[in-house]
């Protein structure tokens, strides 16, 4: 049991500091199985240490087949490596490809170097440096989630579907 897993979405008002990537894992397993309609996710490189584990596919699977109306975007900034060495994520998305949608952001925010997840536009966890662990997360961070879903539109508005991460590479 982690410091997260006593977190509810939507009601937890608390920002707890996220100091590694254990950490950064454990923050986004938490607000994933807490999610019930939507999953944003904006990251340089869709980070196999947090991203690519049995339990947080798992619980976006969940949330992707819990309801008709459930929507997991993903932006990813450079996907070369997770093609290469294979990705849960990216496999679960190719299965769920209604619910799961991954793309890549114009190249106009190239140099954007933050990482952020949202559950259901209300939990946010946010690393300020894209490639360090070091940020936070809080359940119930209404202003920050719609600043960052704002921003996340308008990149993805702009973004193209990624054929690398769409094509199966056998």
């Amino acid at each position: 049991m982690t410091e997260f897993d006593a977190q509810i979405l939507g009601e937890s008002d608390q920002d707890i500091a996220l100091n590694d990537r254990d950490d950064n894992h454990a923050a986004a397993v938490a607000l994933a199985l807490q999610a019930r309609r939507r999953l944003t996710i904006f990251s340089r490189e869709l980070d196999p240490r947090v991203f690519d584990h049995a339990d947080f596919v798992e619980a976006v699977k969940a949330l992707a087949t819990r309801s008709r109306f459930s929507r997991i975007e993903i932006l990813v900034q450079n996907s070369e490596r997770i093609v290469k060495q294979g990705h849960r994520l990216v496999e679960l998305s190719r299965r769920l490809n209604t619910f799961i949608e991954l793309r890549k952001p114009h190249s106009d925010y190239r140099d954007y170097n933050q990482a952020f997840v949202i559950a259901d536009e209300v939990g946010v966890l946010r690393n300020p440096i894209a490639d360090r662990y070091q940020g936070a997360v809080n359940f119930k961070a209404p202003l920050l989630a719609r600043e960052l879903e704002q921003f996340f539109k308008e990149v993805w508005e702009r973004s193209e579907p990624d054929i690398e991460l769409r094509s199966l590479h056998i």
